[in-house]
């Protein structure tokens, strides 16, 4: 009897160790498609909104570049007034085949690390960041001049009502030769 459990789990083991991982290569390349029209580069300006109701403007560039046989996107973002950064983004957008759904993962020069899902439409996408006490959701659309347009909202209620804080409408910047 014990040979025969033996034999069980060394099957087991067995096939375990040589079954061939499953590659979700072509499957996540077909959901980053939907993704195809934030790759290039993006520049324009944001207005973010002071807590006093104040709106200061800058200039921001945003720029999405495939990687990994266009499984992933990297993207890299930056708000500038003149020489001065006021604030600075990396990052990574992907899917994640094993839980089906979009992912973020970025980084702030003021030292935060932030993961969000993200909800993906046709060119448009949501990203939804909780934190302590209040969400976070900003909205990124394709608008009709071609042009990205995105709001940043914030909410201390669970998402019953939203307070603008960030809004950005940029241009692809088209390629010099």
């Amino acid at each position: 009897m014990k040979r025969l459990y033996f034999l069980i789990l060394l099957l087991l083991v067995s096939t375990f160790t040589f079954a061939q991982p499953t590659n979700y290569l072509t499957m996540v390349q077909q959901k980053m498609q939907a993704l195809k029209w934030v790759t290039g580069k993006w520049q324009g300006t944001v207005s973010i909104m002071g807590a006093d109701g104040s709106r200061q403007e800058y200039k921001q560039a945003v720029e999405f570049t495939p990687k990994l046989k266009s499984s992933m996107l990297l993207f890299t973002e930056a708000a500038n007034r003149g020489q001065d950064t006021v604030f600075q983004n990396i990052g990574i957008f992907g899917y994640d085949a094993l839980k089906s759904k979009y992912t973020i993962q970025a980084y702030t020069n003021g030292g935060m690390q932030i993961q969000a899902d993200v909800e993906v439409q046709y060119k448009k996408m949501i990203w939804r960041l909780p934190l302590a006490n209040s969400l976070i959701r900003y909205t990124i659309t394709l608008n009709e001049k071609g042009q990205w347009h995105q709001v940043g909202e914030g909410s201390g209620d669970g998402g019953q009502n939203w307070t603008l804080f960030f809004e950005s409408k940029l241009s692809p910047v088209k390629n010099q030769k």
